[in-house]
């Protein structure tokens, strides 16, 4: 299934955890364009009680923490989840895109280079964190350093990330400095794609 659309230019926006991806999204949509995120669908897959069955039989639980703990110290485990939840979110996304209103469509996905779905989108963006921030961003989350080591394993290098994108975004300064960045952005994308 391809993600592309006719008329629409599908954009995949991936980073490492607690890169900002969320607050970019939120920069994008405030710019005019149709956001996706691949988390708040598999949140969204998470309510189906067919999936909270598969998911309680696998795991025990269908508490998002508390399968990510299993999922995250268990390499096999994270890819059956995905093998399992992966086709749904595409159908979800797929859907969601076709119906969509806007030119430009951002679908934030974390593993967007490890599910080959950047074959599937027009353009990647890699949006690159502050490391200076990171204690405080952990903290934040409730996150262990520990718990973030053993998540930023399961993805690609933050550097191969960067080499695979069509566009590297640094969120490393104000928020205020990245919502001008991608305000200029969707600016150019218009342009260059005669969106508007």
């Amino acid at each position: 299934m391809n993600l592309r659309a006719k008329d629409k230019l599908v954009v995949g926006l991936t980073g490492s955890i607690l890169s900002g991806k969320s607050t970019a999204l939120s920069y994008f949509a405030r710019n005019g364009a149709g956001v996706i995120s691949a988390d708040e669908l598999v949140r969204q897959l998470y309510q189906a009680p067919a999936v909270q069955k598969q998911i309680v039989r696998w795991f025990g639980s269908c508490k998002p923490a508390e399968v990510a703990r299993c999922v995250f110290a268990d390499e096999s485990a994270r890819r059956k989840l995905e093998k399992y939840l992966h086709p749904k979110v595409w159908a979800l996304a797929a859907k969601q895109i076709k119906q969509a209103p806007q030119p430009i469509i951002v679908f934030e996905v974390p593993l967007l280079f490890e599910a080959g779905w950047n074959r599937k989108t027009d353009l990647t963006i890699t949006l690159l964190g502050d490391e200076r921030t990171l204690p405080a961003r952990l903290k934040a989350r409730g996150l262990t350093l520990a718990e973030y080591k053993r998540r930023v394993a399961g993805q690609l290098p933050e550097s191969e990330k960067v080499r695979r994108a069509d566009i590297v975004l640094a969120n490393r300064g104000s928020k205020t400095d990245l919502g001008l960045k991608i305000k200029r952005l969707c600016q150019a994308l218009n342009t260059i794609y005669a969106l508007k």
